[in-house]
């Protein structure tokens, strides 16, 4: 039977057949090629001008220490600035830090900050700002995901038991200079300070557990490239150049942020209303064959994986997870689906990432090994050929955002390879902010709480690196559970919160990473996420656009350097 082609597809080959027509050189015209020997030619830019550029998904709010996702971090990555951030080799360098000093004794750090940066209200920038955030971080009543970033600090635990007025190993020198003290050598410190800074002359008098509400959200300011001006929900949000940043005024005077499905997106470059936006794989050819746009690859440190909710008591067996990893034929996923932009995955860590453990209990497709396994863990078929214990099926709901092509396909390969082995599964399908609410639940006045097995089953997502794999810890760790970080699973094992703590005070990074590849294989022997594939994202680009270069940091995170081109 032959495949119906989507709607985008049947589009793009009648748009491309029209340009065809009209110019015989389209095929030497084609910029931005994902692979090229030839030499770069000198592009000419000019200052000014506007780019829009659409993404799958709305962000939640725009205050970057609110459980930033990536929907989030693509707009706020423009407008806020960090102490520091990850270059492309992952090592830190000073953002709105000039540099620091480190102690000899490993747990004092004096940043010097560079001198006469102002927020996008004019209001000087001071480490009183920087002060601000991180003690808010530490907050009794905040409940936003970061506080892991703090609490290696002398006396952050007692500031935020309220047993304290202040941070005590926070010390604001003057005002370009602060200092951090921590309890014990902390490996991971620096990018842990990888985060937004927020305005202290802003949010002062609102209690950190109401920021999440507060009108800031949804006009932020901050100290980035990009001045915040207006957003119009559901449709876009639209930022101007920050003429007097401190870094360099952007070479645009706009961006335009839209959001929306990606086929709604990909027809809105066919008509040139969108310059930049995510391609779905089974898209790629049609947009390679067009004469003014032209498909870059982001690559990323990052895993997509199904998780599971281990208060669901189907799930608090190991077999059970481990027989659902035998059931995955994850070469199918990647060849039916991702092609040449992905590869299986059977670590959490990504594999070009020094986390990554080349030694780890590989789950082979294996259907036999799958009903072996349930089987041991007390299922038995029954006479509709699902497994079933005690008198319940073995059947859960996954959680699947939509957005992503190639995320929701994969769901639909999981639903028939589960059900192949005895084990029903329904697709839920939901926008992301949705999913958030039930991997990030809250009581009925809005405050985060901890997840019940009722919340959901089980989902598919994607995570990645950014800078350092102690962002792990918030997602294993026992103290992290919601609302205290993001162990939505609700994983918890004595041996990995050991492991996670040791390798925050090995400063010796060959020794730091043995702790970490221990983590690794701890976490595939119990398989509470089961890592599917790791994937390029194809970006298409309009060839007016010059110095979209995507990588691990963001889609967006080098926007100052967009231009259009003369």
């Amino acid at each position: 039977m032959k495949k119906k082609r989507s709607l985008v597809g049947l589009i793009f080959l009648i748009f491309t057949l029209l340009l065809s027509a009209c110019s015989s050189e389209s095929a030497s015209n084609t910029k931005n090629q994902e692979k090229s020997n030839e030499p770069a030619k000198e592009v000419k830019e000019k200052i000014g001008g506007t780019v829009t550029v659409a993404f799958n998904s709305e962000p939640g709010n725009l205050n970057p220490v609110i459980w930033a996702t990536t929907s989030d971090t693509n707009v706020t990555h423009m407008i806020f600035d960090s102490l520091v951030i990850p270059d492309k080799e992952l090592k830190m360098v000073g953002s709105l830090a000039e540099n620091w000093d480190v102690s000899e004794d490993g747990k004092s750090y004096t940043f010097h900050l560079k001198k006469g940066v102002k927020w996008h209200d004019g209001e000087p920038f001071t480490a009183k700002d920087v002060e601000f955030t991180f003690t808010s971080l530490a907050d009794g009543k905040y409940d936003a995901g970061a506080y892991w970033r703090v609490d290696p600090i002398v006396g952050a635990a007692e500031y935020k038991a309220g047993k304290a007025d202040k941070i005590t190993g926070i010390e604001v020198i003057d005002d370009n200079t602060i200092k951090f003290t921590t309890k014990e050598p902390f490996a991971p410190f620096i990018s842990g300070l990888f985060i937004g800074i927020v305005p202290e002359h802003i949010l002062k008098d609102v209690s950190p557990g109401e920021w999440e509400k507060h009108q800031s959200n949804r006009a932020p300011i901050g100290t980035g490239p990009f001045k915040f001006v207006k957003w119009e929900t559901g449709q876009y949000i639209e930022l101007e150049a920050n003429k007097d940043y401190f870094g360099g005024a952007p070479k645009l005077d706009k961006i335009i942020v839209r959001f929306g499905d990606a086929n709604t997106m990909l027809a809105s470059v066919l008509s040139k209303d969108v310059d930049i936006t995510p391609v779905p794989v089974a898209e790629t050819p049609s947009v390679s064959s067009l004469d003014y746009a032209g498909l870059v690859t982001q690559t990323s440190l990052s895993v997509y994986y199904v998780g599971f909710n281990s208060k669901n008591a189907q799930f608090k067996d190991v077999r059970v997870r481990q027989a659902l990893a035998h059931a995955i034929d994850k070469k199918a996923i990647v060849s039916t689906i991702l092609g040449k932009y992905g590869q299986v995955a059977d670590d959490i860590f990504p594999s070009k990432h020094w986390s990554h453990n080349p030694d780890l209990p590989i789950y082979q497709y294996d259907t036999a090994k799958a009903e072996a396994l349930l089987e041991e863990a007390g299922y038995k078929k029954n006479s509709k050929g699902i497994y079933a214990k005690d008198g319940k099926e073995l059947s859960f709901t996954m959680e699947v955002p939509t957005g992503t092509k190639e995320r929701e396909k994969s769901a639909v390969l999981l639903k028939e390879m589960w059900e192949k082995v005895g084990v029903k599964m329904e697709i839920r399908s939901l926008d992301f902010p949705t999913l958030v609410t039930k991997l990030l639940p809250k009581t009925k006045d809005g405050k985060q709480r901890a997840v019940t097995k009722d919340d959901y089953d089980a989902y598919i997502l994607g995570f990645g690196v950014e800078a350092d794999p102690d962002e792990y810890r918030s997602y294993f760790g026992t103290a992290y559970m919601p609302p205290n970080g993001y162990n939505f699973v609700s994983y918890s094992d004595p041996k990995v919160d050991e492991l996670l703590e040791q390798q925050t005070k090995e400063i010796d990074l060959d020794k730091r990473q043995k702790l970490i590849w221990e983590v690794g294989k701890k976490l595939a022997e119990d398989e509470i996420w089961i890592p599917l594939y790791e994937q390029v994202s194809p970006f298409v680009v309009n060839n007016r656009v010059s110095g979209f270069d995507p990588d691990f940091r963001g889609a967006t995170f080098n926007a100052e350097d967009w231009a259009i081109k003369e």
